[in-house]
């Protein structure tokens, strides 16, 4: 019973802070909910050891699932850039609305030197930039190969 409950608490966790990693040296981040400083803490550690393992030179921070940012909430957010740009990352936070954005400058929250864009498309778009990447279309904007035998449509 006890090494169930654990492994339910680790899978929790495990949803609470998905570190995806989006392209080789690119991470995202999605944060859903609000932040606390025990989720916080958990979320940063996570986010620490996804960057190691990976080699990863940017973290996109997507806080479009964050219903209310206020000072603590940006605080909190700041000190994950922080301990990122500790190991040598790159952090764009996205996701931000009209909403957020009058907030923070409503709070007077200093955001100087960080990366922010509206979208994940447009953070995505800018990670590929600074790493020198490109997407292309293909020729005749149509994926040509063969269906593989065996597979249903």
């Amino acid at each position: 019973m006890a090494t169930e409950l654990a492994e339910q608490r680790r899978t929790i966790s495990e949803l609470q802070t998905p570190v995806i990693q989006v392209w080789e040296r690119i991470l995202a981040l999605p944060v859903v909910g609000s932040l606390d400083t025990a989720r916080t803490q958990e979320t940063t550690e996570t986010l620490l050891d996804r960057i190691i393992a990976t080699s990863s030179e940017i973290v996109i921070l997507d806080i479009t699932g964050v219903p209310v940012v206020d000072t603590a909430v940006a605080k909190h957010l700041l000190e994950m850039v922080t301990a990122a740009r500790l190991l040598g990352c790159e952090v764009l936070i996205v996701g931000l609305s009209a909403r957020t954005a009058m907030t923070l400058v409503h709070l007077g929250i200093d955001l100087t030197g960080v990366i922010t864009r509206t979208t994940l498309a447009k953070g995505l778009e800018l990670a590929f930039r600074r790493l020198g990447l490109e997407v292309v279309p293909r020729r005749g904007g149509v994926d040509q190969r063969p269906e593989p035998a065996g597979e249903l449509a």
